[in-house]
């Protein structure tokens, strides 16, 4: 009888292994379904557009029956919510730019130079007037100015002057005019894809340069070109930009250009009366070539457009 009663024992016991084995499998299996469902779910939803350097999802979507692929930004680049503006169409422009400069004077905004086609640089101006929404008034400007890619500001005299050149040459730079002085900073060097962080200022008035050389200050904490750079309750502000930009090819007599790395970046600087430079919250989303595409509205930064692509 013992024995009996120990076979029957042992038959529970591994019948109860028998059990536990098949609910431990079961659990497992249920798990390993769900990692791989989620999985196929992200991976559905999400793609890797190489050619545009910016992640984007694959949605898809119903449309007169039938399953059409639609391309949209990720929550990253998404635009935050804001009171939405009201766009108005206004008389076009009298010729195509790309690269060029603007600078509003009271009711008059002036536009200089920049790029008509691959092949051509605009070399005048062209003014509109925000009252009757008309252009004209177009002049030329100096041969010896830059007439693309050039940093720029207005003290508002209307005249064109000689002024000391800069301590070395930089393209794109970010520049403004900050408690009397002229303020330039970053950039490129004279390759055009290499950053630059040196920061130099020269105190001007009324139309004219006040010293003899320019005043170093400062550097900036990310080097590189098209950032907009913003004066806003006495503080100085440098928004966006990126590092690197088209290269020249060397001794090419067309003055060919090869595209290198280009990192778009969001971070935002802040000088002010401690006169170092502060990290403030990063923009939504990378921007650049915004230098000219900002205004203050309403005590708020608004920035246009610009470029978020990242050629890595």
């Amino acid at each position: 009888m013992a024995r009996t009663s120990g076979k029957h024992k042992s038959s529970k016991l591994v019948l109860i292994l028998i059990l536990v084995g098949f609910l431990g499998l079961a659990l497992v299996a249920d798990f390993l379904w769900a990692s791989s469902s989620s999985y196929v779910s992200v991976a559905s939803n999400w793609g890797f557009d190489r050619s545009e350097g910016v992640t984007a999802p694959n949605v898809e979507k119903e449309k007169r029956g039938k399953a059409v692929s639609e391309r949209v930004l990720s929550a990253t680049f998404a635009d935050l919510a804001a009171p939405e503006l009201q766009w108005e169409k206004m008389a076009a422009a009298p010729v195509p730019r790309l690269d060029g400069a603007a600078i509003q004077i009271k009711n008059l905004l002036y536009v200089f130079a920049g790029y008509g086609t691959i092949d051509y640089v605009h070399s005048h101006v062209d003014i509109y007037n925000f009252m009757d929404n008309t252009w004209g008034g177009r002049f030329d400007m100096p041969k010896e100015m830059a007439h693309s890619h050039l940093g720029m500001v207005t003290d508002e005299t209307k005249q064109w002057k000689d002024m000391l050149p800069l301590p070395v040459p930089r393209y794109a730079p970010a520049t403004q005019l900050w408690r009397g002085r002229l303020h330039v900073m970053g950039g490129s060097k004279e390759d055009r894809h290499e950053p630059a962080f040196e920061h130099w200022s020269i105190a001007v008035k009324n139309g004219r340069v006040l010293e003899k050389e320019w005043r170093k200050e400062i550097p900036i904490p990310r080097g590189g070109p098209h950032r907009a750079c913003v004066v806003f309750n006495d503080r100085l502000y440098a928004i966006g930009g990126q590092e690197g930009d088209f290269m020249a090819k060397p001794g090419s007599p067309i003055f060919k250009c090869s595209r290198r790395n280009e990192v778009v970046f969001d971070n935002v600087y802040m000088l002010d009366d401690d006169m170092t430079w502060k990290d403030m919250p990063p923009m939504p989303k990378p921007d650049s070539h915004i230098e000219f595409a900002w205004a203050i509205v309403n005590n708020s930064l608004v920035i246009a457009g610009g470029t978020l692509r990242s050629i890595l």
